[in-house]
């Protein structure tokens, strides 16, 4: 431990990290996800609004404002995005040999192009690194007034799309940045209420191997400084059947804003048997100054609750620094408690990681 805190504290004095915008301001500021990103459950390009945020109220410093704001567009109808992470890791996991790494954690280039304006456009996300071109998202959408129909390969609606994927609630379910799913897509949305539901392979991106689908649905509220929402999933597979479901939420308290989501999975595996299992999460995010928000996390994770001694728990702790817009920095720690008997799961973890934007 002493030598974590040693590292620790080394990487504080060459290093800082960085973040995108998180779920936890769309509910700090009331407003739907799709008011800063393409996608209307969050993550990917920003929008004009998105950018304009970054530069004149999510940095320290702040931008000039005179108008002549980066928004994304190209011309009238091209607008591109895109995000790189770079990151140095150390964990000290109980039984095996420390551990130390940089590397590039993500990087992504978005493009949009508006056919018909509000009507009709073709949206392509395209992960770059690390290692080769891998294709998140490509679809065609189609707008209304208040309905958003999607065809092509996108990420699923279900619960909080948190930019970690690491996080419990997001690899339990299966449902992140690196399992999209192809198909079509529904969805309707208001000033306050936000309903989507897809029909999808199943797949995770990949081929279909039988003729079973996944079906998401997912709807929230948004008033003022709070979010209810709730989300169900069902995959029928030959492999075997997984049918989840949640709650999720958020609300502001002075300068803190809170996340929460709770999940129920349920897996039927070959021969008839049945496995329950439960994640949840609870988040806190403290803005104390313009530019800097420190973020405690806590999550839980039992993968089967017929086994009483297999549960995880983890705690976070980190400091987000934005000090220009388009860069955002973040170092934290780490904290796993599992079974024993898994390395992986019981180990002490810092990091730090800078991210530029566009």
């Amino acid at each position: 431990m002493r030598r974590l805190l040693l590292v620790c504290a080394a990487v504080l004095t060459f290093s800082c990290s960085g973040a995108q915008s998180e779920p936890y301001i769309a509910v700090d500021k009331g407003l739907q996800c799709s008011a800063c990103h393409t996608h209307s459950a969050g993550g990917g390009k920003r929008t004009a609004y998105g950018n304009v945020y970054a530069q004149t109220e999510l940095s320290s410093w702040l931008a000039e404002k005179d108008g002549n704001y980066w928004n994304g567009q190209v011309n009238e109808w091209l607008a591109v995005g895109g995000n790189l992470r770079s990151q140095f890791e150390y964990s000290d996991a109980d039984d095996e040999q420390d551990r130390s790494s940089f590397e590039v954690s993500r990087g992504n280039l978005y493009v949009e192009a508006s056919l018909l304006t509000n009507k009709l456009s073709v949206y392509i996300d395209q992960q770059v690194a690390p290692g080769g071109s891998i294709n998140r998202e490509a679809y065609v959408l189609l707008k209304g007034q208040s309905f958003r129909f999607t065809a092509g390969q996108f990420y699923l609606p279900y619960g909080w799309r948190l930019q970690d994927d690491s996080a419990f609630v997001r690899r339990a379910t299966g449902i992140n940045f690196t399992n999209p799913d192809r198909g079509v897509q529904l969805g309707y949305e208001s000033s306050r209420w936000s309903h989507a539901v897809s029909i999808t392979n199943g797949s995770g991106g990949g081929s279909e191997t039988d003729n079973g689908k996944q079906v998401s649905l997912m709807t929230s509220y948004v008033a003022g400084r709070w979010r209810l929402g709730a989300s169900a999933n069902h995959n029928d597979a030959d492999a075997g059947d997984r049918s989840m479901a949640n709650l999720f939420g958020g609300i502001g308290t002075g300068q803190v804003t809170w996340l929460f989501e709770v999940d129920a999975i349920r897996d039927e595996l070959p021969g008839g048997e049945v496995q329950d299992a439960v994640a949840g999460l609870v988040e806190g995010n403290w803005r104390f100054r313009r530019g800097h928000n420190l973020k405690l996390t806590y999550e839980y994770f039992d993968p089967d609750s017929d086994l009483s001694e297999d549960h995880e728990t983890r705690w976070s702790l980190l400091y987000e620094w934005t000090p220009l817009p388009f860069l955002q920095a973040r170092f934290g720690a780490r904290a796993n408690d599992g079974p024993p008997e898994f390395t992986d799961t019981d180990k002490e973890t810092i990091f730090a990681e800078l991210h530029g934007f566009f």
